[in-house]
């Protein structure tokens, strides 16, 4: 019972000691420094003032963006060094660099008369609907009296974090009159503006609130990546919630993405009110959510106060919102796929691009069922729905080709109908 009675002073004692060595070791530390992040600087210098070879190499690599034609005087590209500047498909053709920023400059000799340079920045484009797209590019080169080489460069196109959207609601009808195949972004956006539904009170031909077949059409004006994904859906509540009333289909040429859905609406309606949302995500395989970057809705804006203003669309564009001459406006659409029949021997308009299968419609959607069919990727019946199983089958031959998957465009047209004549 002693040594128990003992022990309890010896612990007290080694508590004390431990306390004020903690108390100690407590009083005498200090936070970490913060951590130092380089960033980028960008260099603001004047366009008149930069150095001859920043101009020349950010012209070479503009000119190798496009397709390299035209090739920059006293510039080439090393053969035998590293060069990543070309993109399948999409040369910036119509676009004009507007902005041209260098975020990263320097420069060593290497020798008598002749230097070394690192040159980094970001270049915006810009054409005449608006649209827009950046890139990254950075090169390694040498600089002597009469001659710059590029030995390494690289170009990167640069995602959007809000992409730019935009939403018509266009008359079936007027889709299906169109006189000449509609095969790019900038066709369709074109026409969606001669023949969208005007979203003012008393304009247009659903002031009456009466529901009729219309399409859906959104138009990013950024461009976006593969490993990115947009979509839309249209329902009778606000944000996506509700009942979902059209099936979006997505159209891709060269990253700049329509999405497109038909139905029965009543643009103008109080009473059958449809909402339309457009969400984005950067990178499709992440796990951060998707951003609503458009949210529409049917009701009308009003009036504005100036009656000449008000007044004015009925004088001005007119002419493009009338429908087809007298003849042809009864006429089914004048490019349907069913129509075409096999060429022995050589492609046929659906591989060639000069027709383009719409999978807003039936019947275009029941040729590219019959064409899955024939790959052995669907295996359902051909019902003209553009729907999960030919979605699915869709996916299977765009990953099989190198095709991001949930994109239609006419890219993966003209391989889908390569060979078959059509």
């Amino acid at each position: 019972m002693r040594k128990y009675i003992l022990s309890i002073p010896l612990m007290a004692l080694l508590l004390m000691v431990a306390s004020c060595k903690m108390a100690t070791l407590t009083g005498t530390s200090e936070p970490p420094p913060p951590k130092q992040v380089p960033a980028p600087e960008v260099i603001s210098v004047p366009q008149h003032q930069s150095p001859d070879d920043i101009k020349l190499v950010t012209a070479a690599l503009m000119e190798a963006l496009r397709g390299g034609a035209v090739p920059v005087e006293n510039v080439t590209f090393d053969p035998a060094g590293q060069h990543s500047v070309n993109e399948t498909g999409f040369f910036y053709e119509e676009f004009d660099a507007y902005n041209v920023s260098v975020t990263g400059y320097e420069v060593s000799q290497i020798r008598e008369g002749a230097a070394q340079a690192l040159l980094e920045g970001v270049i915006l484009f810009k054409d005449v609907l608006n649209r827009r797209a950046a890139v990254y590019y950075a090169a390694q080169y040498t600089v002597t009296q009469t001659r710059v080489t590029i030995t390494k460069s690289v170009i990167r196109g640069i995602p959007s974090d809000f992409p730019r959207v935009e939403t018509f609601f266009v008359p079936e009808k007027k889709l299906r009159g169109v006189t000449a195949p509609l095969t790019s972004f900038a066709d369709y956006y074109l026409f969606a503006i001669e023949n969208a539904e005007p979203m003012h009170y008393n304009e247009g031909e659903s002031k009456t609130g009466i529901k009729d077949k219309y399409v859906v059409m959104a138009f990013c004006k950024d461009r976006l990546f593969d490993e990115s994904s947009l979509t839309m859906t249209v329902t009778d509540k606000a944000l996506g919630a509700g009942k979902k009333l059209g099936e979006a289909i997505s159209l891709n040429d060269s990253g700049w993405r329509i999405l497109m859905a038909g139905g029965e609406f009543a643009p103008g309606s109080s009473r059958n009110k449809f909402f339309v949302t457009v969400s984005y995500k950067q990178e499709a395989a992440s796990h951060l959510p998707h951003v609503v970057v458009g949210d529409y809705r049917n009701v009308k804006s009003k009036h504005v106060e100036a009656a000449p203003a008000a007044a004015q669309p009925a004088s001005g564009p007119a002419p493009a919102l009338a429908p087809p001459p007298p003849g042809s406006a009864p006429a089914p659409a004048p490019a349907p796929a069913p129509a075409l029949a096999p060429t022995p021997g050589k492609e046929g308009p659906l591989a060639l691009g000069q027709a383009f299968l719409n999978p807003v419609f039936p019947e275009d959607v029941e040729v590219i069922q019959a064409r899955l069919k024939a790959l052995g990727l669907y295996t359902g019946k051909i019902d003209r729905d553009f729907g999960p199983l030919t979605k699915r089958a869709l996916d299977r031959f765009n990953v099989k080709h190198g095709f991001p998957k949930g994109q239609w465009g006419l890219d993966v047209q003209k391989a889908l109908f390569k060979g078959t004549g059509l």
